[in-house]
């Protein structure tokens, strides 16, 4: 079971990041939408008060981008916690016939 748990969190991370490149690139094919006059600059860089596109688009996507590596965080832990379980079975299984005398 833990390995069937791990995999479905390993898959989940693969398919985030794929779908993350995707979403990114189609993003980055849009070009500079904003233009270069003087709404499009500010819309881009913001001023003292908003931050801009640039800004808010790059945190987005640091953020964005831990989500994979928490699915498989996840999953590394999921198959620890599996085998540290076996182990544990593994260890009161060779005590059971202390516990039957």
């Amino acid at each position: 079971m833990k390995t069937s748990i791990t995999r479905a969190f390993d898959a989940e991370s693969t398919d985030l990041t794929g779908a993350l490149i995707r979403e990114v690139n189609e993003l980055i094919a849009v070009g500079d939408f904003w233009g270069g006059d003087e709404a499009g600059m500010k819309f881009y860089n913001g001023d003292a008060e908003v931050p801009g596109y640039a800004a808010t688009a790059e945190g987005i996507m640091t953020e964005t981008g831990a989500i994979p590596f928490f699915y498989s965080g996840v999953a590394a832990r999921l198959f620890c916690m599996g085998a540290t379980v076996e182990a544990a079975d593994w260890a009161s299984m060779a005590e059971m016939p202390w516990v039957l005398r």
